[in-house]
């Protein structure tokens, strides 16, 4: 099981998830899922999703759910995590090459420590 989920609410973001999907291919660790939680679009979000997941260079998790708005997007995506940690990434925004080894890293050091509140 991956260490990290990365999920992205998605509403007619087929013009700029891209961007996105190209940083989270080329990360420096892999040890993460991206979890797509696509909320009611109407244009090709969802074969553009589909596609990528046949390509199969990263694992990723593709849920189509009626529009509701950001937040339920949200809410639904956290149903769904399975995963020690999670981040929020928007669809119109991207993860520099080393952030998953970052996040993880950071994570690595402070998991146990009980001190953290």
């Amino acid at each position: 099981m991956k260490t990290l989920t990365v999920f992205t609410p998605a509403y007619n973001r087929a013009y700029c998830i891209n961007r996105l999907y190209s940083s989270l291919c080329k990360q420096t660790c892999k040890d993460f899922v991206w979890l797509v939680v696509d909320d009611g679009s109407t244009d090709n979000t969802r074969e553009i999703i589909e596609g990528w997941m046949a390509e199969n260079i990263i694992d990723i998790r593709y849920f189509f759910k009626g529009n509701g708005g950001m937040h339920t997007a949200h809410n639904y995506a956290y149903q769904r995590i399975d995963t020690e940690i999670n981040t929020c990434i928007d669809s119109d925004d991207f993860m520099p090459l080393s952030a998953v080894a970052s996040i993880l890293d950071c994570w690595n050091v402070v998991k146990d420590d009980s001190t953290i509140a």
